[in-house]
């Protein structure tokens, strides 16, 4: 693929040879057109010598007469010679008057006559077209009519493709630092100034050379992404979807380092020149609206600070060359910003640009700095938009150095839709959201615990560095914890904050790996929590992080299953450390606490010993797990027992968005693999089991689950044919291999395609004191669950909990296991074989006739 300019000249070139075949079927068919005046315009992206490989090719006859029969016979000879080679082409023919009154109707059109240029024919009427527009141009009102729709629709079309230039998939063309950006001001430099050529932006001050020199390298890389999109996909495609980035990446040159993969460079590198395209657009329509709209007074006032005013609702410098008199200004020009509440001036941000090079060591280190740095961490309210603006200039980079590194870096894989420097920022801003009381309704708990804070300064820079060590390449966890101790040494935390801020740099991920994918009932992995966590502080600035972290990975990313197991991990851990007693023995007593609160919700005394009975049957892990209004419930549905061998029910958890499904029925081996087979056959996700196995040989099985777009399920009649197909099931009368294949459709729910990851297994001995630890990480697809548990249940293992999180395309499956004797694996032959066999399973493509590889 050319570079550079070339690109443009490879553009240039196609729509040349365009123009040669269309002015030559135009004098082909002069013949047809009988009295009548026709010129040939082209329009749109063609009209501006754009025409990419699969660009649609736009066409105006401008005719003036009324023989309408000679114009169709004449278009359709100029036209069928195009679509019989399968090119795309819309047209419309039209007289200048109608596009006049068309202009005046729907100023939507006037985009696309902009763009209008002469072909071929009549050139007398090609300038009545173009003094008709230079006159509709003239008209203050009109202008300001169109610039005001225009502007409102850029605004409609940014929010409509993502409302951000940061975005997994971007738009090439419609999207925030697209092309279509280049197009808005191209069209309002064609009415504000009369150019007609964007090779001229930089020629008459509309841009500064430098500014010229940078969008237009930008534009250049943006044609050649979809130069090759387009030649990739074999159509016209102008989103660059997950499944091209890598092939385009390597096309374009980019390769594997060994801190980075080519397609992440790739991403960055287009990150920053979309950013580029927004910033100088948008700065430049700016520009044409006050030359085209001269005439009106702006409004003006002062801010607390004589230096600055702000103008138009946009803060602005009103002493000259502050920044270079009072560098450390560069800081405070946002926190005044911030205070109004108002954007900074694209004026103040030209002298920003101009004056980062006074942003040095010595300006890092120095006392005044720091301190107004950290006063704008401690502050509220307006935080994540004033970062957004110190990010956006440079300024932020420039200061901390480590954060620059973070800037465009793109994160290549579907869970995390922002680049790596947006994300932190998204970050501190929930955080502000969790101060503000925005998450009180929802998520009341971490709401509490951000009243407790004592130092929000020091959450926030931890908050926003959190993923400094990305910077770095891989490992970044242990890479960004000397990174945010040199930081915070610069900006002045004292040496047990630097000790604190380490910390929670090196646990940020912690919490999530607990609460999402380990049994939170294991009471040694809370005890060995808590212990690593040492005091309530540390757990409460943790969990802050965490939830800040999944909550600005993607509007997705928290959901209020989620949210409720690492609420859970906090409460369970918090009870710990505020007991002071590490010791698993303390929990005996819960016994008792237990079997008073069953028997104040049991409405009989009789009941109280069915409850005895119940409760003396069911494994010591459901008794310490399980809550008394579960536990009642459970005996509720135990006593259906009695005229029922299996008993089915399921309820609404609103708070958590899920369904909790109960099955008690006698032990059977495969009982999970045939539960996960049915699920499967419905199109039901299993967010997590757990299974127990009474005494008296009875199953209590329980899952949460949502239908496959992550949604609860309601309706009675998809939980009744649940019901059914689990009775033939376990009678005998169906196989759940003949259930699966009949029902199950994997088209249905085809998945995004994304770079495969090669299936790992870990197993741990470890982590539980009563089980094996199997971890699958393999590449997600309808119906993996039944066949893992299918496979453990032909390999000789029994799973008592299992924990189902996906991000997407990827799956990370954790399941708690013991042998037919209650105990771990720990024969290195058979653990060996189950890794093989797993890795076989998750390496082959399922088949209707799929069976376990044994």
């Amino acid at each position: 693929m050319k570079k550079g300019s070339e690109s443009y000249e490879a553009i240039l070139r196609r729509t040349d040879e365009i123009d040669k075949l269309l002015i030559t079927l135009f004098e082909t068919a002069e013949k047809e057109k009988g009295g009548l005046k026709i010129a040939l315009l082209s329009q749109g992206g063609y009209g501006r010598r754009e025409l990419c490989l699969y660009s649609d090719i736009d066409l105006l006859f401008l005719y003036e007469g009324k023989e309408k029969t000679s114009l169709k016979s004449f278009a359709e000879k100029v036209l069928h010679p195009l679509w019989d080679v399968g090119l795309e082409v819309g047209f419309a023919t039209r007289t200048v008057s109608d596009c006049e009154e068309l202009m005046q109707e729907d100023l939507t059109i006037l985009s696309s006559l902009i763009d209008g240029r002469y072909l071929a024919g009549d050139r007398g009427l090609f300038n009545n077209f173009e003094s008709m527009k230079e006159k509709f141009f003239s008209s203050l009102a009109l202008r300001e009519k169109f610039f005001q729709q225009k502007s409102k629709e850029d605004e409609d079309r940014w929010h409509k493709y993502g409302g951000s230039v940061y975005l997994l998939e971007p738009h090439l063309k419609e999207g925030e630092g697209g092309l279509r950006d280049y197009h808005t001001l191209y069209w309002f430099a064609r009415i504000a100034q009369g150019l007609t050529n964007p090779q001229d932006f930089g020629k008459n001050g509309l841009l500064s050379s430098e500014d010229f020199h940078h969008f237009w390298k930008a534009i250049n890389f943006l044609w050649r992404v979809r130069e090759e999109l387009h030649r990739l996909a074999g159509r016209r495609q102008d989103q660059l979807l997950f499944e091209h980035q890598e092939t385009i990446g390597r096309l374009l040159g980019f390769s594997n380092t060994p801190q980075f993969l080519g397609v992440e460079q790739f991403m960055q590198q287009y990150y920053r020149h979309a950013a580029t395209i927004r910033r100088i657009s948008k700065k430049a329509v700016r520009e044409c609206l006050i030359q085209s709209l001269r005439g009106s007074t702006p409004v003006e006032h002062t801010s607390e600070d004589s230096h600055f005013r702000i103008v138009e609702g946009k803060l602005s410098l009103g002493t000259p060359g502050l920044f270079q008199k009072d560098p450390l200004c560069l800081l405070k020009v946002f926190h005044i910003a911030r205070h109004h509440g108002v954007e900074i001036d694209d004026s103040t941000r030209g002298e920003i640009a101009r004056n980062l090079s006074s942003i040095d060591d010595s300006f890092r280190s120095s006392a005044p700095a720091a301190s107004l740095f950290r006063a704008m961490l401690r502050e509220s309210g307006g935080l994540g938009r004033m970062l957004v603006q110190m990010n956006e200039t440079g300024v932020l980079g420039k200061f901390l150095p480590e954060f620059e590194k973070l800037h465009f870096r793109a994160q290549h894989d579907i869970y995390h839709l922002y680049t790596v420097d947006v994300h932190s920022i998204f970050a501190v801003g929930e955080f502000e959201k969790v101060l503000e009381g925005k998450y009180a309704e929802s998520h009341p708990t971490f709401t509490e615990i951000s009243k407790d804070l004592k130092r929000n300064d020091l959450l926030a820079f931890a908050i926003l560095y959190h993923d400094i060590g990305k910077g770095e390449g891989k490992g970044h966890v242990e890479k960004g914890a000397p990174l945010i101790r040199r930081a915070g040494d610069r900006l002045g935390f004292s040496s047990a904050e630097l000790d604190l801020l380490e910390f929670l740099e090196r646990s940020h991920l912690i919490m999530t790996h607990l609460a999402f994918r380990r049994d939170l009932e294991e009471q040694n992995l809370i005890i060995r929590f808590a212990k690593s966590v040492q005091n309530l502080e540390n757990l409460n600035l943790l969990c802050l992080l965490t939830f800040c972290d999944v909550h600005a990975v993607s509007p997705e990313a928290m959901t209020s299953w989620k949210a409720s197991l690492l609420e859970y991990l906090y409460l369970k851990t918090r009870e710990v450390l505020r007991s002071g007693d590490y010791t698993p023995e303390r929990v005996s007593s819960h016994l008792g606490k237990i079997r008073g609160a069953v028997g104040s919700l049991l409405p009989r005394q009789n009941d109280l010993e069915e409850f005895d009975h119940f409760f003396q049957s069911m494994p010591s892990r459901y008794v310490m797990s399980a809550s008394p209004e579960t536990v009642a419930y459970h005996l509720r549905l135990w006593r259906k027992l009695e005229s029922d061998r299996i008993v089915f029910d399921w309820r609404i958890l609103s708070r958590e968005g899920l369904n909790e499904v109960t099955l008690l029925t006698l032990d059977t081996p495969g009982l999970f693999s045939k539960m996960a087979g049915i699920f499967t056959a419905h199109n039901i996700n299993i967010l997590r089991a757990e299974l127990s196995v009474s005494k008296l040989g009875y199953a209590l099985h329980t899952f949460f689950v949502t239908d496959h777009g992550g949604l609860l399920i309601s309706d009675v009649e998809t939980w009744e044919s649940i019901f059914q197909d689990l009775r033939a099931v376990l009678s005998g009368r169906v196989r759940i291999e003949d259930l699966v294949s009949e029902k199950f459709s994997p088209s249905l729910f085809k998945k995004k395609v994304a770079q495969k990851l090669p299936s790992r297994i870990d197993i741990d001995n470890d982590v539980s004191a009563f089980y094996t630890v199997i971890d699958i990480y393999a590449h997600d697809r309808v119906g993996l669950l039944y066949q893992v548990t299918t496979t453990l249940t032909a390999l000789g293992l029994y799973v008592d909990v299992s924990k189902i999180s996906t991000k997407v395309d990827q799956v990370a499956d954790t399941f708690y296991v013991k042998d037919i004797f209650g105990h771990k694996i720990t024969d290195e032959s058979r653990l060996k074989r189950v890794k093989e066999v797993l890795v076989e399973v998750l390496e082959k493509e399922p088949t209707p006739d799929w069976r376990v590889p044994l």
